[in-house]
């Protein structure tokens, strides 16, 4: 079975019927996240809900297609699916509007999920793809995964997605990550928590799979009754309060720049040169920076680039 869309594929496992694949399916774009209710948000929020409503259906594997995992939300849309541009600034309600049902909406709709979820990680995953890592149940990538929240530096300064990234990431570890937006490696991630496993890259496919099939010998009524205990338990704890997320994001798109400040501005550029070259270089003077440190270098190259 495959549902028609745009920017993802939804395929069950011919051999396994219990497993569905949800494969980011932009690999032009670095399977970037488009942002709207036809757009990649849209489209994962709807194949999450045609998995829930599948009886059939025991276990979720997130993948993306091509060479790259995640790069992060598509820059060509961010600021603007608020309908803001060069002088002209957007209404709240619209922000938040957009930001609760898609910014966040889509990593609630993978917390939320019903099924066991498992994240497939390749290439680079940046930004809020690694919400996918955050809010699976289980999370396995390549050694040689690229890590990064590099869309922090632009305007949110340390701000986590859900609480529960704290706790999965050991708070102090996952705070530096997000304040400095540093790339590590998918070795790295599985030390601090943030992943549960990595693997050499030739033996991530099967590894996932075998692992998968053996997660569907556990009874359907098992599997819910595990992931609503989960749920419970976050909930109770504040783990999954995605609230808050939406109203800190929100302000995040609000932040004015000093005077001194204002040399680079990613918003400003993207107009002038597009967003890949104002992306590099914003993120070329931070990654210069951190290369004065010993401990807190980034680990690999450009996303963008690559």
């Amino acid at each position: 079975m495959e549902k028609d869309y745009r920017t993802i594929l939804y395929q069950k496992d011919e051999a396994v019927p219990n497993i569905v694949y949800i494969t980011l399916n932009r690999p032009e774009k670095t399977n970037a996240i488009s942002i709207g209710p036809h757009e990649m948000t849209g489209e994962v929020k709807d194949a999450l809900s045609e998995a829930n409503d599948d009886d059939q259906v025991k276990v979720v594997i997130f993948r993306g297609a091509g060479n790259n995992f995640c790069g992060g939300f598509d820059l060509s849309m961010v600021y603007r699916v608020y309908e803001g541009g060069p002088g002209k600034r957007p209404y709240l309600s619209t922000r938040f509007h957009v930001d609760e049902e898609h910014i966040v909406g889509m990593r609630s709709a993978v917390a939320n999920c019903a099924k066991v979820t498992i994240a497939q990680i390749h290439g680079w995953c940046v930004e809020a793809g690694m919400y996918f890592a955050s809010c699976s149940d289980i999370a396995i990538a390549a050694k040689n995964t690229k890590f990064c929240h590099r869309g922090q530096r632009l305007a949110f300064g340390g701000l986590l997605a859900i609480p529960l990234e704290a706790v999965m990431g050991h708070t102090k570890k996952i705070v530096e990550l997000a304040l400095t937006g540093r790339t590590i490696s998918g070795e790295e991630a599985e030390n601090i928590g943030i992943i549960t496993k990595a693997v050499e890259r030739e033996e991530l496919e099967d590894e996932v799979y075998a692992l998968a099939k053996a997660l569907c010998c556990l009874p359907s009524d098992a599997i819910a009754v595990g992931k609503m205990y989960r749920k419970h338990v976050y909930q109770e704890l504040g783990l999954l309060n995605f609230h808050s997320q939406t109203v800190y994001h929100t302000l995040g798109t609000l932040i004015h720049y000093r005077p001194e400040e204002r040399d680079f501005i990613f918003l400003r550029d993207r107009e002038e040169m597009g967003e890949r070259e104002a992306f590099h270089r914003y993120h070329q003077r931070f990654e210069d920076a951190l290369k004065e440190t010993k401990y807190f270098r980034s680990y690999g190259g450009d996303p963008i680039k690559e």
